[in-house]
């Protein structure tokens, strides 16, 4: 590296940290140093390529970056699935022994899990609906849910509600999504999205969880926002079954 940095200076070296060195001891201990003795700035991680909506919307809702909410696969009756493989991947951000048994379970006991992807994934082979979605247009689907949510009075933010504000601004934000204005471009009729939401508020314990294919998109932080914003408005937030820290 020394003849490249004395020719072409130290921004000539890029740095890529992956999840090797992440769950490395003498990554976490030394990559830091190598890092500011290269002295370059262009740094990029699996961070920044899978999850950096997730970590934007989770410090700007919850106030603290890495502090996502992960969903309780043990005590959920109902947990919709977008952008992710958790047969295959074993989950992301919410890592937990088993994934595909602790879908089994939830579907064993009653329960329902959903789907929400472009792609058949194994998980969808498994799941209780898949719902086929334009890629990239998660969000959308998202905010035309929390539009019906308001319009029709579905909103019961729980017990954490002395913990919620702002819900006027999602109301008035969430005003022209309506589940007919998306359909066209998420290719998910309205009439289903209206019946997806409708069954989140009616269960018991439910929640969302989105994953890397809601993330590296163009509305990839919004569409992770709006994931914790479901979680909210239906009182599923830091509850049993729901989404829980």
């Amino acid at each position: 590296l020394v003849p490249i940095l004395e020719e072409h200076g130290r921004d000539a070296v890029g740095v890529y940290l992956g999840n090797p060195s992440a769950h490395s001891l003498a990554g976490v201990l030394y990559g830091r140093s190598l890092i500011r003795g290269l002295g370059t700035k262009n740094l990029f991680s699996a961070s920044t390529v899978d999850q950096r909506p997730k970590e934007i919307s989770a410090g700007l809702m919850f106030g603290y970056a890495a502090g996502w909410p992960v969903p309780d696969l043990d005590r959920t009756d109902h947990l919709i699935i977008l952008g992710a493989n958790p047969w295959e991947s074993n989950g992301s951000l919410a890592t937990a022994p088993d994934w595909p048994g602790r879908l089994e379970g939830i579907v064993e006991r009653g329960g329902t899990v959903v789907v929400v992807d472009p792609k058949r994934t194994k998980t969808a082979e498994h799941a209780s609906e898949h719902v086929p979605i334009r890629p990239g247009t998660d969000a959308f689907l998202l905010m035309a849910m929390v539009n019906v949510l308001f319009e029709e009075g579905l909103v019961e933010l729980g017990a954490a509600a002395d913990c919620v504000n702002g819900v006027d601004e999602v109301r008035a934000a969430c005003a022209d999504f309506t589940p007919e204005a998306v359909a066209g471009l998420t290719a998910v009729d309205a009439g289903t999205i209206r019946r997806l939401t409708r069954e989140l508020a009616a269960a018991e314990r439910a929640v969302v969880y989105g994953r890397i294919g809601t993330c590296t998109q163009e509305f990839g932080t919004l569409a992770s926002w709006l994931v914790g914003v479901l979680d909210a408005l239906t009182g599923n937030l830091d509850k049993p079954g729901g989404a829980m820290w």
